[in-house]
């Protein structure tokens, strides 16, 4: 397969400077164009069509796969340590990765590019090479050609730029159409943007030129009489045709169209050093010379245009290659040295060296060659030199410097002709400007996937994160098609400019341009292509300073080329993976200070699966801790580790994104999961999804019965119940003993220390540690019920037990924070316990679910609301406040009563005042339609579900605040950001806490709010009169001034459970083994996710794909 992309690379090369061999036979052959109506006479004009499209297919199903079969793609697991995982391996691989419809749309643009290019080749190589005549073009297939060149070409910027401003993020992939509408939209709004001053520039000028162009006539006019235009049109001048700046200059010394056609300028060719002459005159009249003079400058102006429509490909090719260099140069270096790379995983071939080393001799000079074509722009725009043409042609200040060194070196001008170096720089110009391109494409998309421009590189186009890369098909979709599709139309763009320059009378209708000189339309073709290059160059050179500092980095980076391979042989131990075993049982366990010791601990193992299930333990550590963007990353890390084929991860993700009230995002997330069909753990995250949102209507009430004993369920129709009337208490213990409704349960021992229920508190926590003897969460709610009823020491002894087995666990050190002894405040908890307001601000973002942050931050009591609507609980029933989200009947009044009226009396008094009925009418209507209209808006928005600063929440915030529910933490429980939870998810055995927001009120039924009111009297009673629960931490060091109250030995915790109910805690530790680790077995085929997502709503619930 290298031996046919060598072959078809070679090819095109050569299909390219054959010409230059013929060219001069034919230059004096005219290039003829058949109609459609002369194909009988030369069938054989159908053959470049037909080459065109066999090589299209060659290269789709050859070339195209091959150069994407070895896509490799690395995330960093440690600082400066990257794993790298292979996506293909084979041809088939990489036809399965373009299959999918977007990717293949990106393959439709670079084929189509790619057929043009070959029709107009093989058009010039079959009259020049095989039948010896002319050129000659068949009309029809000329038209195809510049159809398959016009889209691609079209289309690049808009691409380019849809993929530099959209989303990055798997879980942001999936749009609408009407959101894909309006992307697209926007993105026609830009370019048009960026157009419109260059059209209205351009209009300026062109009317400045041609005005210009009059006056000089004006002057020019020799009669004493009165001006005439029409008389002065057809007066004859000599037009000076040397340069291509309009207004051309009028030679006054040619009187007549002989002495203009004489008018020569000898110009010495800086290869032959022969003298060559150059007529410049050209009689026209002088509305011809309008003519020309407008033509020149909209030329120049359509050619600046152009350069403005490319930009968004022009700077995402700067950009990638600036911060891609350092990788691509040090992996390209190491092939061409037959070493294996990251982006080469294979040992290298004599054709992939060879490759390599072409590669890093145009990469290497591509600063030097930036820096040349930058410099020779300006210098030329600057300074316009006589020789401007031959500069430009051979390369601009290098090439032309380098030719002139070796012209005044006798010695070297006996070794090296300068013709064919004249050749040679010309060449390097072309093959770094287009050839190159053209096979830069695959070695950008490889490096997109691997994460160059991340890890060697800054300022580059990243279209998602390496870890999304590995584990979402949807990215890998995204990246090779803005790959092909993007920069395949630049790069033939730059093809054709070039060829045209270069072989200009072999090419068809290079002499359409009649008011041009042949050396004119040389030099605006130069001065274009240049222009494109100097502004590419500029982007790279910009990128490539801001990313050179990181080439000492990409050299100390070290990768695991095989981590799957050793991995897959690591876990099949003579006792299985027990590494993972015991990860997942801390988990379920809520063992948060084993997760911390797995993570630190020295265990024998092999290291890519110790990272592996490291990385595992930190995701479910930062999901049970409520911290989940972080847990989030993990995540991905740990998804990607694997290719993408882990449930736990995905369904992780998306409790995360359920979290953080990002509920579409939560629904992706979902996509491809390996379930079997008894799993109801993802069915039950895309309910909550579509719970959590009472607005969308996709579920209602009736879908909470289609489950028959299902935790989930059961606490979700519990904790709407308990809303209504901000009861605290659960009675979910009496349905499930399981791990949901224990952690459910410890939640209400919070919400009954809110409301002074001490007592029933921590009667509640003995017997949920009676229950489970090993939960540290029960044992520090007793410790923090103790503490409420003053029985300081018992709660430190508990402490001491937790602190014995546990030291590790966050909410253990945020505990001994509050019994006075010093601890981190860095640690989430500890920092809620005992921090200040600078210290519990950072985490706001961080814990979207914990609604303790928002209560100590000012302004924060709308994210505590959307937090959980649970954490004013107290406060509520205190100040008798009803958990009513809809609008008052005040308000409805002023709304749809007050407001209206004011607006039709506002038409009234107009028609009053004027007696005008029509403008009355009209002045009234508007008014009452702008305010509907301006309720509609405000209702939408206050649907929106979003974690910070919801409309909604943000008015039942000022609502609440007006009757004095303010969310003082100085008159809430100390500790209680341990204890309390909203809706409970399952994610592998694993219970994680969604947070409760106070708009599932609406699925709650409604009650008035002076029947509630009275129904509340007696509960409002009881509370006030109860005696607050211990609000702030103890002081330091409190025990040496506060003795104890009893002599008895017994341990606290064994005196609240009782003698008979008593167990200790138990250190989990990991379990003895002697890891032999086996070869890596056979690979077996992954099994393919089954659709989207195979779940249904069970009843009239939602159904997803099947």
């Amino acid at each position: 397969m290298g031996h046919m992309r060598a072959f078809l690379c070679i090819t095109l090369v050569w299909a390219l400077f054959i010409p230059i061999v013929h060219a001069q036979e034919v230059s004096d052959s005219a290039v003829e164009i058949v109609s459609s109506g002369g194909l009988g006479n030369d069938p054989l004009l159908l053959i470049p069509i037909a080459m065109g499209f066999i090589v299209s297919i060659l290269l789709w199903r050859f070339l195209l796969p091959a150069s994407l079969s070895n896509l490799q793609v690395a995330f960093e697991i440690d600082d400066d340590f990257y794993e790298v995982h292979r996506l293909t391996k084979t041809r088939s691989d990489a036809l399965k990765i373009i299959r999918p419809r977007t990717v293949f749309f990106g393959v439709v643009l670079y084929l189509m590019a790619m057929a043009g290019i070959m029709i107009l080749l093989s058009d010039i190589l079959d009259d020049t090479v095989l039948w010896g005549r002319g050129p000659t073009y068949y009309q029809p297939a000329l038209v195809i050609t510049a159809i398959l060149l016009a889209i691609p070409i079209f289309l690049s910027p808009f691409i380019s730029l849809y993929a530099q401003i959209s989303r990055k993020s798997a879980s942001d992939s999936i749009v609408t159409f009407r959101e894909f509408v309006l992307n697209i939209f926007s993105v026609c709004l830009i370019i048009v943007f960026l157009l419109t001053p260059v059209a209205y520039f351009g209009y300026l000028e062109l009317n400045e030129v041609e005005d210009n162009t009059w006056e000089s006539i004006e002057v020019e006019w020799g009669d004493d009489s009165t001006f005439q235009r029409d008389l002065a049109l057809s007066e004859m001048v000599c037009l000076d045709t040397r340069g291509i700046d309009s207004p051309l200059p009028v030679v006054a010394s040619a009187s007549s169209e002989q002495e203009c056609s004489e008018l020569v300028n000898l110009v010495r060719d800086p290869i032959t050093r022969e003298w060559e002459e150059d007529y410049y005159g050209r009689w026209v009249s002088n509305q011809e010379r309008i003519d020309i003079n407008v033509n020149i400058d909209s030329i120049d102006w359509v050619s600046i245009g152009l350069l403005v429509f490319m930009s968004p490909t022009i700077i995402a090719y700067g950009r990638i290659m600036g911060a891609s260099w350092n990788v691509i140069v040090r992996n390209k270096y190491r092939t061409m040295r037959g070493q294996k790379t990251p982006i080469d995983p294979d040992p290298p071939s004599i054709m992939k060296r060879v490759n390599a080393t072409i590669l890093v001799l145009f990469l290497g000079t591509m600063p030097l060659a930036a820096i040349n074509g930058i410099s020779t722009l300006v210098w030329t725009k600057l300074e316009n030199p006589e020789n401007l043409r031959y500069i430009l042609d051979l390369g601009g200040i290098v090439g032309n410097s380098l030719l002139m060194f070796v012209e005044g070196n006798e010695f070297l001008k006996t070794l090296v002709d300068l013709k064919s170096l004249s050749f040679v720089l010309a060449g390097y110009l072309m093959l770094n400007v287009s050839v190159v391109g053209l096979a830069l494409i695959f070695e950008m998309i490889r490096n997109l996937f691997l994460g160059g421009q991340v890890i060697g590189g800054v300022g580059g186009v990243v279209l998602g994160a390496p870890r999304e890369i590995r584990a979402e098909s949807i990215v890998q979709s995204r990246i090779i098609a803005f790959g092909l599709a993007g920069f395949a139309g630049y790069s033939v763009l730059l093809l054709i400019m070039q060829v045209y320059k270069e072989w200009a009378e072999l090419m068809p209708y290079s002499d359409s341009i009649a008011f041009l000189t042949s050396s004119q339309v040389e030099l605006v073709l130069l001065e274009g292509t240049w222009n494109f290059i100097a502004a590419g160059q500029g982007i790279f050179i910009l990128t490539w300073l801001l990313s050179i500092s990181r080439w000492r980095t990409v050299g100390i980076t070290k990768f695991d080329l095989a981590p799957e391979e050793r991995r897959s042989g690591a876990v099949r131990t003579d006792d299985g993976n027990w590494i993972r075993d015991y990860v997942m049982a801390a988990a379920r366990q809520d063992d948060l200070g084993a997760l911390r010791r797995f993570q630190d601990d020295d265990i024998e193992a092999d290291e890519s699966l110790l990272r592996l299930e490291r990385g595992r333990a930190k995701m479910f550590e930062y999901a049970m801790r409520g911290l989940w963007p972080n847990a989030i990353e993990a995540a991905k890390t740990t998804l990607a580790q694997q290719g993408g084929n882990d449930d736990n991860a995905r369904m992780l993700i998306a409790v995360a994104h359920i979290a953080s009230r990002r509920l579409d995002a939560s629904k992706m997330a979902l996509k491809g999961l390996l379930m079997e069909d008894d799993e109801d753990e993802p069915e039950l995250i895309e309910f909550i999804s579509e719970w959590m949102d009472p607005w969308a209507d996709r579920v209602d009430e009736d879908d909470l019965y289609d489950w028959e004993n299902e935790s989930t369920i059961d606490q979700i129709k519990e904790l709407q119940s308990k809303i209504e009337s901000w009861d605290p208490v659960s009675e979910i213990g009496h349905i499930h003993r399981n791990r949901l409704a224990h952690n459910a349960l410890i939640s209400s021992v919070a919400q009954l220390r809110a409301q002074r229920r001490m007592e029933e508190a921590l009667d509640l926590a003995i017997g949920l540690v009676r229950r489970y003897p090993n939960s540290s969460k029960a044992r520090i709610a007793c410790a923090l019920c103790s503490l409420d009823l003053g029985n300081w020491h018992d709660a430190l002894e508990i402490f001491r037990d937790l602190q014995l087995t546990g030291p590790e666990d966050p909410r253990v050190k945020a505990l001994g924070s509050i019994l006075g002894l010093k601890a981190d405040t860095e640690e989430f908890e500890v920092a809620l316990a005992v921090g200040t307001v600078a210290d519990k601000k950072p985490w706001l973002d961080q814990a979207p679910c914990n609604p303790f942050i928002g209560l100590a931050i000012k302004g924060g009591l709308d994210e505590a609301l959307n937090a959980n609507a649970f954490s004013i609980a107290h406060e509520a029933v205190e100040r008798l406040t009803a958990p009513i989200i809809a609008p008052t009947l005040l308000q409805n009044f002023i709304r749809w009563g007050l407001l209206p009226m004011i607006w039709l009396s506002m038409g009234a008094i107009i028609l009053l005042e004027t007696g005008n009925t029509s403008a009355a009418g009209l002045v009234g209507f508007g008014l009452v339609s702008a305010h509907i209209a301006v309720v509609r808006f405000r209702s939408q928005t206050s649907h929106q579900v979003r974690h910070r600063n919801q409309p909604l929440m943000v008015r039942m915030a000022r609502r609440l605040k007006k009757e004095k529910v303010v969310g003082d933490l100085s008159r809430s429980p100390v500790g209680n950001h341990l204890l309390l939870s909203g809706i409970l998810i399952q994610v592998g055995g694993v219970i994680l806490d969604v947070g409760f927001p106070l708009w599932m009120v609406e699925r709650s039924k409604s009650v008035r709010p002076r029947t509630w009111k009275v129904l509340m009297q007696d509960r409002m009673a009881a509370l006030r009169s109860s005696k607050l629960p211990r609000c702030d931490p103890l002081p330091n060091r409190w025990w040496l001034r506060r003795p104890r109250p009893y002599e008895d030995d017994t341990p606290a915790m064994e005196r609240l459970v009782g003698p008979v109910h008593y167990r200790p805690m138990r250190r989990l530790e990991p379990p003895d083994r002697n890891v032999q680790v086996k070869a890596p077995p056979t690979r077996k085929a992954k099994k393919q996710p089954k659709g989207n997502l195979n779940v249904k709503f069970r009843g009239s619930g939602v159904t997803g794909d099947s």
